[in-house]
């Protein structure tokens, strides 16, 4: 019996975690304060440019992003005879085990793909054009999810709010910034928002009881997609395949960009800029949502074999073990709820920047930017300090320190932006150790970004 209940929950927790994929993920936040970082206006749209520019196609800014609060470490430990092993190893203790975890164990994971982009100046001011596909997943574990794989010693066990999310679109934006005073900068992008695939898996509640006389299940949980296909059912309504495939457009939705930045050279002290940004104030309608659930009237309860029939003349079962198999099955059966639409606000983020440039070196200067995304998969907040440097009027570079929800980080850029040709690179929150196979050991909250592009002539 507790082997076909491991087998139950093992698979929907494989289901989970091997569904991870890109993500939708900022814009890399070190090149905040660089003039010459062709993208900053995403992080800021009253950021101008000091130049124009055309994207390359697809790789004009590529951003990958991962996040999580546990590593591959977390789940290797060694045995007595000196190797390591996986968590469910008989030499590894289920109180070391459960004190490597988190009470939710996050993994997030995306990219941003630059389709087409396009800036200049034009209107008094800076205007942008951008394409971009938004990728985005995150998986959530509880820490009784992994304590019950590896030992189901204890009577209770909650593994409620084990899910899987994915939302993938593609936003067109218009953006504008403009000087309304000397010293006051203001900008705005708008945003036409249209869904791809939209997908969520949420087990609401989980909860085992296990004694010596009884084991009880309750259950609770749903199933959404919008990705251009219906669920198929049979007979009794159970989801057993999906219907055709056809790709196309399954949601629309809006947003805005705000943001503005004031010298304050004329104010407190020469060289002194802060800037203020609210990104992705959005919302998404995604339309034909396919929906199942598993509800069932009434928990699952094993009172033992003694009510069972086994091998008696008649049973059609074949055995017992068959019997309770057929049974969970019925219990954790996704039953069709049908097709509805789902609107959504997508994560904002607060973006509060002040920069002082250097008396003695008007081609350097230090930052600080505090950050808050207000997201229900992935909210985080981060605060960091930057060191930028530009030698030339076609590089510049920066080093960032900072410290988030996912601990300790740092970070660095150089951007090359010549006239006709661009090309930037970056990393924040480097990936520590890894495995053999490129897994990270350790929490990491990696962010990537790499572009090329074709600038105009820098303006005056």
């Amino acid at each position: 019996m507790k082997n076909i209940v491991k087998k139950y929950i093992g698979i929907l927790l494989l289901l989970c975690v091997s569904s991870i994929s890109y993500a939708q993920t900022e814009s890399l936040s070190t090149g905040y304060f660089l003039e010459g970082n062709l993208y900053r206006y995403r992080l800021n749209p009253a950021f101008m440019g000091v130049r124009g520019y055309v994207a390359f196609p697809a790789i004009g800014n590529v951003n990958m992003n991962l996040a999580s609060n546990v590593g591959l470490a977390n789940f290797l430990f060694p045995t007595n005879d000196g190797r390591l092993a996986l968590f469910l190893h008989p030499d590894v203790s289920a109180d070391d085990f459960n004190s490597a975890l988190n009470d939710e164990n996050k993994f997030v994971t995306g990219v941003d793909l630059n389709i087409a982009s396009t800036a200049f100046f034009a209107f008094g001011g800076y205007n942008t054009i951008d394409l971009v596909l938004h990728s985005r997943l995150g998986v959530s574990v509880p820490r009784d999810m992994f304590m019950f794989m590896k030992d189901m010693g204890h009577e209770a066990y909650n593994v409620s709010d084990l899910g899987v999310y994915t939302k993938n679109y593609i936003d067109l934006s218009i953006g504008h910034s403009h000087k309304i005073t000397k010293d006051l900068t203001i900008g705005a992008r708008l945003k036409l928002l249209l869904g791809v695939a939209y997908a969520e898996l949420l087990m609401e509640k989980m909860e085992m009881q296990m004694s010596d006389t009884q084991w009880m299940i309750n259950a609770k949980g749903h199933a959404a997609v919008a990705a251009g296909f219906k669920f198929t059912t049979d007979e009794n309504g159970v989801v057993d395949a999906i219907g055709d495939f056809r790709p196309g457009i399954n949601g629309v939705g809006f947003g805005v960009d705000l943001g503005a930045t004031y010298d304050l050279s004329n104010v407190l002290t020469k060289g002194l800029i802060v800037s203020a940004s609210v990104n992705d104030i959005s919302f998404m309608k995604w339309n034909n949502v396919s929906k199942a659930g598993i509800n069932p009237e009434s928990p699952y309860v094993f009172d033992g074999f003694d009510a069972l029939s086994i091998g008696e003349e008649g049973d059609e079962s074949g055995s017992a073990f068959e019997q309770i198999g057929e049974d969970l099955n019925d219990f954790f059966a996704f039953r069709d709820m049908g097709v509805v639409d789902k609107k959504e606000m997508l994560g904002a983020t607060l973006n509060v920047g002040v920069e002082y440039k250097m008396p003695f070196y008007d081609k350097m200067s230090v930052g600080a930017l505090f950050s808050n995304r207000f997201d229900k998969l992935s909210p985080f907040t981060k605060g960091s300090l930057m060191l930028n440097i530009s030698p030339a009027k076609v590089f510049d570079f920066a080093l960032s320190g900072s410290v988030s929800t996912y601990g300790w980080n740092w970070g660095a850029m150089m951007n090359f932006h010549c006239t006709g040709f661009n090309l930037f690179v970056g990393a924040e929150n480097f990936i520590g150790k890894v495995s053999k196979q490129y897994v990270p050991l350790e929490k990491t909250n990696t962010n990537i970004s790499f572009g090329i592009n074709f600038p105009f002539v820098r303006k005056r």
